[in-house]
């Protein structure tokens, strides 16, 4: 995983987080206007950069893939324990 790959993949996981904040806010103040809008703003966001994240290096998650020609297609990364293998045989 590239320095790009991963700086765009936590900048997703903190906008996911960001929205499940809003949304559990919103469940106990759902008339606050600007936390509707936050939201809003926030999904918006986090779907443009997840579109253009899923066309540089493939679906997210196994239901994010847009056909069914290669399902399997978002296994051929390397899973999560193997960056830090890959950094070690580098050294």
């Amino acid at each position: 995983m590239n320095r790009s790959n991963k700086m765009m993949l936590k900048e997703l996981m903190a906008l996911d987080l960001k929205m499940y904040d809003l949304q559990l806010f919103l469940d106990t103040h759902p008339f606050e206007s600007k936390a509707v809008m936050e939201y809003n703003t926030t999904a918006n966001k986090y779907m443009s950069m997840k579109q253009h994240y899923e066309k540089l290096y493939g679906p997210i998650t196994i239901n994010d893939k847009d056909d069914n020609t290669t399902p399997w297609q978002w296994i051929d990364s390397p899973w999560p324990w193997q960056y830090q293998n890959e950094k070690e045989e580098t050294k």
